[in-house]
């Protein structure tokens, strides 16, 4: 299993404080919409989910299983899992393995791909990606020894024709394009320079060949994730926080500018868990002395103005898992 450094521990009160307040006690009605008509995010906080240094992956499934079944409002986990994803369906799992140490933790890409072949997805269905051969490297991913037939591609093996994000011109991987029916994006919790954040919008930089063109547009992220085939194949997004990145990301900088959040959040609308995972950082920072964020992560509001999803936390309901 992959280890992490620790970081200084903040109380975990703090971080979630004010996130959790209010958390609904009813059973949902519907996945990923509260009653209320707010947009839901799951959060899973597991004190377990790292021991001795180390990620605990059976920590790390029952936390994704308990997420799942919040957001469906299942009680029995197969079902749970289709009624985001269909058994007769392709599904790609967009990680993050850019940076070592900031990546998405393999354990968490097992635990999804474990729970859809539980509910009955074939493994030859399921297509894990990130933009090149060494982000897999990177994050220390290869193929699990209990789902042998999980296809493991780079997003680079084949770009899809030219199509316009805002200003930027750009190509998405053909395995979204075309591939996959389904896509469920797997980012980690971190700081970016220039961002503000990067979690789920921003992960799909890995699914373009020219990414760092929207570094100088950033709001144009947004757009990115308005284009049909990432918008209408998006089922779910599980957000790896159980090591937070607050500070100098999206690199892993040492233990100095990250905390031990020990938690994974979930959601379908993924303006909202990068709102809510931005006040998590937020809060990280100013725990630890690093300041508001900066620059302000614009492009949240951006996506939540475009008609992508919802940023006002205030709109947002944060259930516990």
């Amino acid at each position: 299993m992959a280890r992490h450094d620790r970081g200084q521990r903040m109380d975990r009160r703090t971080f979630l404080e004010g996130l959790v307040a209010g958390v609904a006690s009813v059973p949902l009605a519907s996945f990923g919409a509260a009653q209320s008509g707010k947009s839901r995010v799951a959060v899973a906080e597991r004190a377990g989910i790292i021991a001795k240094g180390r990620i605990d992956r059976k920590v790390v499934k029952e936390a994704v299983d308990a997420l799942v079944k919040k957001l469906s409002g299942k009680g029995n986990l197969d079902e749970a899992w289709r009624t985001f994803v269909s058994p007769k369906e392709t599904v790609a799992l967009k990680f993050n393995g850019l940076f070592r140490g900031g990546t998405t933790s393999p354990q968490v890409v097992w635990a999804v791909c474990r729970g859809l072949a539980d509910a009955g997805v074939l493994q030859e269905k399921m297509i894990v990606l990130d933009r090149n051969r060494k982000d897999f490297d990177t994050a220390g991913l290869a193929a699990f020894e209990d789902l042998p037939k999980i296809r493991f591609l780079p997003a680079d093996s084949q770009w899809d024709t030219e199509v316009k994000a805002g200003p930027v011109t750009t190509r998405i991987t053909r395995i979204l394009t075309e591939d996959a029916d389904a896509i469920i994006n797997l980012p980690r919790l971190k700081n970016h320079p220039i961002a503000g954040v990067t979690i789920s919008m921003k992960n799909h930089l890995g699914s373009v060949p020219n990414g760092r063109e929207y570094h100088g547009k950033i709001d144009s992220i947004a757009e990115l994730n308005l284009l049909p085939p990432i918008r209408k194949k998006t089922r779910l997004a599980v957000c790896d926080a159980i090591v937070g990145i607050f500070d100098k990301g999206p690199s892993f900088s040492g233990p100095h500018v990250t905390w031990e959040a020990r938690s994974l959040l979930a959601a379908t609308d993924v303006v909202a868990l990068d709102a809510v995972g931005a006040e998590m950082i937020r809060k990280a920072r100013l725990a630890k002395g690093a300041g508001p964020t900066r620059p302000r992560p614009t492009h949240i509001a951006h996506a939540a103005q475009m008609g992508l999803g919802t940023a006002d936390l205030e709109r947002i309901e944060i259930v516990k898992a």
